[in-house]
C-alpha cells in the first residue's frame, strides 16, 4: 500500500563571519569552499550517525539513514517525554517514558536544497523543521566560525500576486543572506558582495514603507531581489490591505514549494534506484537557479 508524503523545499545558506579566522582554516569566502563546509556536516554526520541540539527547550536529533550519489536522507526527530501508568498488583503507577517521532529529509548537497516532510502531528508546520535544522547545523558549525542559514524556495509569483488587484502595499522587506551559491551578475548579488566587501555584512536587510498603501516596485529594479529570495537566498515579508480593509502580514516563510511523492511501507528504509531518480527529479522541479538546471540537464544527456 502507498503513502503520499508531502515535502516543502529549503535552501542552505553558508555564512562566513570571521574573515581571520577563516584564512587560518585555509577557507576563503566563496561558493566553492561554503559548499564545502556544507558537505564535510554531512560526511560528519554519516560518520557519527547522529547529530543533536536544544531548540526552545526540546532536545532533537538529526540521523543520518543513508546517501545515495549526492543525495542526503534523513530523520529529524525530536524526544518526546511523557507520563506513562502501569497497573501492577497492588495499584497503580506512573513512570516516565519517551518515544522519538520523526519526519524525513532529504538533502542534495551540490545544491544545498533541502526537502523536509510535512507531518503536523510532530511538527506544527514545516517551518519549525527548517529552523531546527538550522539551529542542529549551527551547533556543529561552530568550531569553523560558520553558520547556517535555511531558507524556503518560493514561487516568484507569489509575491507579485500581492501587488496586484486591490492590495494596498504599506511595507516590504527583503531579508538576505551574503552571496552563496549563486554566482550570479545581477543587481541583487552585485549590491550584497558591496555590502561584505565594504561594510563585512553576511546579512543584509532592505526596508520599504509607503503609509499610504502605495508600494508599486518596478519589476526591472527589484527582479533580482525577488528571485534572490525565492530561490532561498533570504525571505520577503509584506504588509498590505485586501480589498476588504483587512490588514494582513505575509513571508516567504509560508510560501514554500511543495511537492508530493509516494512511497511503499518500509520503503524509506532502503531505496530502490527508480524512487532515487523520483526524488532527484521532484529536487530539480523546485530548482529556481539557472545554473543548476543547467548542470542537471547536460546529466541528463549525458545519461
Amino acid at each position: 500500500m502507498e503513502e503520499t508524503i508531502e515535502f516543502y523545499g529549503f535552501r542552505g545558506n553558508i555564512i562566513f563571519p570571521n574573515q581571520v579566522t577563516l584564512f587560518s582554516l585555509g577557507l576563503e569566502n566563496n561558493s566553492r569552499d561554503k559548499n564545502k563546509v556544507f558537505t564535510n556536516f554531512f560526511e560528519e554526520l554519516k560518520s557519527s550517525g547522529k547529530v543533536d541540539s536544544e531548540y526552545q527547550k526540546r532536545k532533537y536529533y538529526l540521523i543520518f539513514i543513508n546517501q545515495y550519489d549526492s543525495i542526503i536522507q534523513c530523520q529529524l526527530a525530536r524526544e518526546r517525554i511523557f507520563d506513562k501508568y502501569e497497573m501492577t498488583k497492588e495499584k497503580v503507577i506512573g513512570t516516565k517514558d519517551q518515544d522519538f517521532p520523526f519526519i524525513n529529509v532529504f538533502v542534495e548537497l551540490k545544491t544545498q536544497k533541502f526537502l523536509i516532510e510535512s507531518k503536523t502531528t510532530v511538527f506544527d508546520n514545516y517551518n519549525t523543521c527548517s529552523n531546527v535544522i538550522q539551529n542542529i547545523m549551527n551547533k556543529y558549525l561552530k568550531k569553523v566560525d560558520a553558520t547556517i542559514n535555511v531558507n524556503p524556495i518560493v514561487e516568484e509569483q507569489k509575491f507579485w500576486k500581492f501587488f496586484e488587484g486591490d492590495n494596498e502595499v504599506k511595507n516590504l522587506t527583503f531579508n538576505l543572506a551574503v552571496p552563496n551559491l549563486f554566482d550570479a551578475s545581477d543587481d541583487a548579488t552585485r549590491f550584497l558582495n558591496d555590502a561584505r566587501d565594504n561594510v563585512g555584512a553576511s546579512n543584509v536587510s532592505l526596508n520599504f514603507t509607503n503609509t499610504e498603501g502605495k508600494l508599486q516596485p518596478n519589476k526591472e529594479g527589484i527582479e533580482s531581489f525577488v528571485k534572490y529570495t525565492s530561490a532561498g537566498g533570504g525571505t520577503w515579508n509584506l504588509k498590505y490591505k485586501n480589498k476588504n480593509g483587512d490588514t494582513k502580514n505575509v513571508s516567504s516563510e509560508q510560501k514554500s514549494k511543495k511537492i508530493s511523492i509516494k512511497f511503499l511501507k518500509n520503503e524509506l528504509n532502503s531505496l530502490n534506484k527508480e524512487k532515487i531518480e523520483r526524488i532527484k527529479y521532484e529536487m530539480q522541479k523546485i530548482e529556481t537557479i539557472e545554473k543548476f538546471r543547467e548542470e542537471s540537464s547536460e546529466k541528463d544527456s549525458d545519461n
